[in-house]
């Protein structure tokens, strides 16, 4: 089943539906302007997509986008088997998005081929079948509303029962996720939440460039990229004594909670478990509602004496791009070590400026963003698409003589792995 695909014709109508089937297949229904629902396939293992372009397509065909779309004879016979008619296509065109602003979240039509009441089972992580009416709808849990209750499949528990019975839902989802994400090359088996990443980053730092644990703020700085409220600079300069300056575009509120729940982590590590990561969750979810109360109540000082460090943070919202480093020359001279938690986009280019400029960094790579860097190649000529190959990719880097690329894994769950370069003309920690 290989070939090029033969165009006969064009088609326009909405998305009905849209599902994915692994990396190499996706297929929509769609509802003509006239006529009843067609399927459309859209796939590379055939060759007749790069996977990549494969990827860009599933990302223009959403559910409820009117869209007009080159068809042809799928290549598989066994698509003519089907009930319904399948084409197959490398190629559609949006012609007019469904704008959710002012109009109702859009809700896909069941799959052609699906029985009036649907699978009535979920193929779980490890193989296994488990029955929907064994299971908790995660819409009625985490939005308190379902928009097909009458005839969803899935458990709707009493409000009074919610809060529990969520709770036990997430440890349930946390405990999936590590076990189908267990890297055996992680030498950490009891690993701590995922909240305390920064606190186990920032020591993990302190220790590997051998920071001196003291006040001295005429000490190098460290620069926390795309560094956010600032959570890794508050653990380095008052939790170790490290001076850190946060570069982070969006200015980000730090009301009194915030400092409060640092330095409850700081001193108290060892009391922390997966509960605070289930707060964490919360806490994010109802971040703005928090923010706006506890603007309200008193400034963050009080708390503060109680860090081991009076070494505040600073912050500057900006880019880390050619304009910070000429207008902030003088920091940058003084700057030994670049990091960056999760940093996304702003990952590479951390890597990139610590490279030209002779710094040391560390990096923990999280989100890809492979349809934005096709440029990415890795020494087998193979394309950056998952967080082990960016992992690799970073490891590649020419150095220039000046030492290797290094990994090593953290003491947290998630994404865990940090990669960083330490040269011998380092000042970090010195």
């Amino acid at each position: 089943m290989s070939g090029k695909l033969h165009v006969t014709d064009r088609i326009q109508g909405q998305i009905r539906h849209r599902r994915k089937l692994g990396k190499s297949l996706f297929f929509i229904d769609l509802q003509p302007l006239v006529g009843d629902k067609v399927q459309i396939l859209f796939r590379a293992d055939d060759k007749t997509l790069d996977p990549l372009r494969l990827q860009d397509l599933y990302r223009e065909a959403r559910p409820g986008h009117i869209v007009l779309v080159d068809i042809g004879p799928a290549l598989n016979p066994e698509e003519d088997t089907k009930s319904f008619k399948v084409w197959q296509s490398t190629h559609l065109e949006v012609i007019e998005p469904y704008d959710p602003n002012g109009r109702p979240t859009f809700v896909m039509d069941k799959p052609l081929g699906a029985d009036r009441q649907g699978r009535k089972t979920i193929r779980q992580w490890n193989g296994s079948l488990k029955n929907k009416s064994e299971m908790y709808c995660k819409y009625w849990l985490n939005q308190r509303t379902c928009l097909h209750i009458d005839t969803c499949p899935f458990m709707h528990p009493p409000e009074e029962e919610i809060k529990r019975i969520r709770e036990q839902w997430i440890e349930e989802r946390l405990s999936v996720r590590r076990q189908a994400t267990q890297d055996p090359d992680d030498p950490h088996q009891s690993k701590k939440p995922h909240a305390l990443r920064a606190m186990v980053f920032a020591q993990w730092i302190q220790q590997t460039f051998a920071f001196p644990s003291s006040d001295d703020p005429t000490q190098p700085t460290v620069l926390d990229i795309a560094g956010g409220k600032g959570e890794l600079a508050m653990f380095l300069s008052r939790g170790f004594g490290i001076p850190t300056t946060v570069v982070e575009p969006k200015v980000r509120k730090r009301p009194a909670y915030w400092y409060t729940r640092l330095q409850r982590l700081m001193t108290k590590p060892h009391n922390e478990t997966e509960q605070e990561e289930k707060e964490k969750e919360e806490e994010e979810e109802e971040e703005e509602e928090e923010e706006e109360e506890e603007e309200q109540e008193e400034q963050h000082a009080p708390y503060l004496k109680e860090w081991p460090s009076s070494i505040e943070p600073t912050y500057l919202h900006c880019m880390l791009d050619e304009t910070f480093l000429s207008k902030h020359a003088h920091l940058v001279q003084h700057v030994s070590l670049l990091v960056g938690l999760h940093a996304d986009e702003a990952t590479e280019p951390i890597v990139d400026v610590a490279l030209r400029l002779g710094k040391a960094f560390a990096v923990v790579p999280c989100c890809v963003f492979g349809h934005l860097n096709r440029n990415r190649k890795l020494s087998t000529g193979a394309p950056v698409q998952t967080t082990a190959d960016l992992i690799q990719y970073l490891c590649e880097k020419d150095t220039g003589g000046r030492g290797t690329i290094e990994k090593a894994y953290l003491d947290f769950e998630g994404k865990n792995v940090v990669v960083y370069w330490n040269p011998p003309s380092s000042t970090a920690g010195k």
